[in-house]
């Protein structure tokens, strides 16, 4: 006597199988789409940078030869080099210097957001991919392969967590990577241009047998070299300060808010301990953050007044404070609308590495004070 099974839809392990397949197509889908939008932002900033070095290019001739004609009389010597210009050509000149100008600006923005998108949608990848080779890792059924090949491996399979740390310091270190290229791009790889435009025209100028007129240029440009010169060595400090490794950073923080001031003609009040108990780590920290403090103020602030303190108190924490009498700022708005866009993060980032926090307070048009707290080194 046989006995029949029930008629009704059983689950079975194929049917987990294939909603594993379903989970993992759909994964893919969304990381191959995201890849895909990311490409493209990458493809539409080269092209902007492209165009932007264009751009540059040609802008610095024609401010160039506007500048020329419009500090010097408008004599035989500059109508053959620059070419003969009439009163209306020079006007047409000027306004479409400035059309380029307002067009480099807008080239600007649109780099610094495309810069800003790609580095978040990379994150965002890391950040699916990371939590999907977790999911996949202990999800595996009553399958044990996986389990037993990760212990045997040492455990090296990072976990979600590993992976969105390990997303945060690559995006991190592309944002730093984008804006060092744009201050190279903007200091000294302009200050080269215009200083062959410049010897172009003084090759011009003595072909012309204009000797004392290519004197007087040359005078202008070894003075024009000089400050480049300076502005590439205050970039190589920016960069890395030796003196921070063979000085420390009470002198090392002196020498820049020396620079600083006297660069941007701002009085820099700065107050230091006679001594400080921090690790090199802690040092670099301290200083990156100040540093990064005065920029935002220098781009943002508008302010007229600056205060860096840096106390440490008997067995406890070191707080530095930069503090300025500028515009200020709404710091929820800053976190809500532009969360990647203002150093606020690298800044936080920074003081969490050393074992530090980082706290902003700033009302608008009532100025801005950055607190970083760090723990007493222990070496």
């Amino acid at each position: 006597m046989s006995v029949d099974r029930p008629q009704h839809e059983g689950v079975y392990h194929q049917d987990v199988t294939t909603l594993r397949r379903q989970m993992e197509g759909a994964i893919e889908d969304t990381v191959a789409r995201l890849k895909s939008i990311e490409a493209d932002a990458q493809h539409r900033l080269r092209q902007a940078t492209i165009e932007q070095q264009h751009l540059d290019s040609f802008l610095d001739e024609l401010s160039y030869r506007v500048r020329t004609i419009t500090t010097g009389e408008l004599n035989e010597a500059h109508m053959t080099i620059t070419g003969p210009l009439t009163e209306g050509q020079l006007n047409a000149m000027q306004a479409q210097e400035g059309t380029l100008k307002a067009r480099r600006g807008e080239l600007d923005n649109v780099n610094s957001e495309l810069e800003q998108l790609s580095s978040r949608l990379t994150w965002l990848i890391h950040q699916i991919e990371g939590a999907v080779a977790w999911v996949l890792s202990s999800n595996g059924g009553g399958n044990d392969s996986g389990e037993a090949e990760g212990q045997q491996s040492g455990g090296m399979q990072p976990n979600a967590g590993d992976q969105v740390m390990w997303a945060q310091i690559i995006m991190a270190q592309e944002a730093e990577r984008a804006r060092l290229a744009r201050e190279i791009h903007d200091g000294p790889a302009q200050a080269l241009a215009n200083t062959v435009m410049r010897l172009q025209f003084v090759e011009q100028l003595y072909k012309k047998q204009r000797g004392e007129e290519a004197q007087s240029e040359m005078t202008r440009l070894r003075r024009a070299m000089q400050e480049s010169l300076r502005d590439v060595r205050r970039f190589i400090f920016d960069l890395r300060p030796a003196s921070l490794s063979d000085a420390g950073l009470l002198p090392t923080l002196r020498h820049y808010t020396q620079d600083y001031s006297q660069q941007f003609s701002v009085p820099v009040e700065l107050n230091l301990p006679e001594s400080l108990v921090l690790s090199a780590n802690q040092e670099l920290v301290v200083f990156r953050i100040a540093q990064e403090a005065l920029q935002n103020i220098h781009k943002h602030a508008d302010a007229t007044q600056i205060a860096v303190n840096v106390q440490q108190r008997p067995d406890g924490p070191v707080v530095v404070t930069v503090t300025d009498n500028g515009q200020g700022f709404d710091p929820k708005s800053v976190r809500q609308n532009r969360p990647s866009s203002s150093g606020l993060v690298n800044m936080r980032e920074r003081a969490a590495t050393a074992g530090g926090t980082l706290k902003v307070d700033s009302i608008p048009g009532t100025g801005t004070t950055v607190t970083l707290t760090l723990p007493t080194s222990k070496a």
